[in-house]
């Protein structure tokens, strides 16, 4: 296995890009690099949902035989939503309505050791 593959599996050092977008009650949160989502009632929520799926999903990589690993490893959210999710957090962060209560955040979470 690769070193950086291992690093990824074993979740040493790698900062994994999410974006989150919602208004009170109605949230939803999706990580880019894996392509996995969650909703939730707040941003603490979905943050705390997302990061739980995160270490699922690489927990489940983990078990796959090595060749089947770096496929799922690679698995990105598709070029056209990432785009779109950064025109609506540019929008957001630029032109915030004070009448609407919608609400956005990119962020990053780190792979827990040794998951």
């Amino acid at each position: 296995m690769s070193k950086q593959l291992a690093g990824a599996v074993t979740g040493m050092n790698k900062a994994i890009g999410c974006y989150a977008e919602g208004r009170p009650g109605n949230w939803e949160a999706v990580c880019l690099d894996f392509d996995l989502a969650v909703q939730g009632r707040s941003f603490d929520e979905v943050y705390m949902e997302l990061d739980e799926s995160i270490s699922m999903y690489l927990e489940y990589v983990r078990s796959l035989p090595e060749g089947e690993q770096r496929r799922f490893l690679s698995r990105k959210v598709p070029l056209n939503l990432r785009l779109r999710l950064i025109l609506v957090l540019l929008a957001t962060t630029l032109f915030k309505n004070s009448g609407d209560d919608r609400d956005c955040a990119g962020f990053l979470l780190q792979c827990r050791k040794g998951v």
